[in-house]
């Protein structure tokens, strides 16, 4: 009877342990440059087939606006404050922020260039969805959480610009 509460425990304990791990992993999904066209076009259709408007750049940013703002546009050098959640295309979100202040197009800032252009198409009280291809993202090096040639989407709401 011992041996079997041993064998119970220890079980226990690698059970516990798996579950803690495999909750502490980062998205993991690998992308090739073949899988990212793949993931984009099936995003578009899906988007499309929801009767949603997508427009696109010559970059390869795809974006729907889904509330046309009715102040001023996002100009280099604004200030702009928005509220924004970052996910990869199968849904998971790696980013969120309730209200995030910076300075567009600033040469001390970091943000990804398909982010600049994309909130460049909204305009106070605004929103939109994103889809930012890796090209325009983090590229083929990834980054933190984020593997190479990911396409990411983000979902922007413009609060205030100064």
């Amino acid at each position: 009877m011992k041996k079997l509460n041993s064998w119970f425990k220890v079980c226990a304990v690698v059970l516990f342990a798996f579950v803690l791990v495999s909750g502490c992993k980062k998205h993991e999904e690998v992308y090739s440059p073949e899988k990212e066209t793949t993931l984009i076009n099936t995003w578009v259709k899906t988007m499309m087939n929801t009767n949603n408007i997508i427009d696109s750049t010559s970059t390869g940013l795809h974006y729907i606006i889904t509330k046309v703002g009715t102040g001023a546009t996002v100009t280099a050098g604004n200030t702009v404050t928005l509220k924004y959640t970052g996910k990869f295309v199968d849904g998971t979100v790696f980013d969120s922020s309730a209200s995030f202040s910076y300075v567009h197009k600033a040469s001390d800032q970091r943000m990804i260039s398909g982010f600049e252009e994309g909130i460049e198409k909204l305009s106070m009280g605004g929103s939109g969805i994103f889809l930012i291809p890796s090209a325009q993202a983090y590229g083929t090096g990834g980054y933190s959480t984020i593997p190479p040639y990911t396409p990411l989407v983000f979902n922007i709401e413009i609060t205030d610009i100064k």
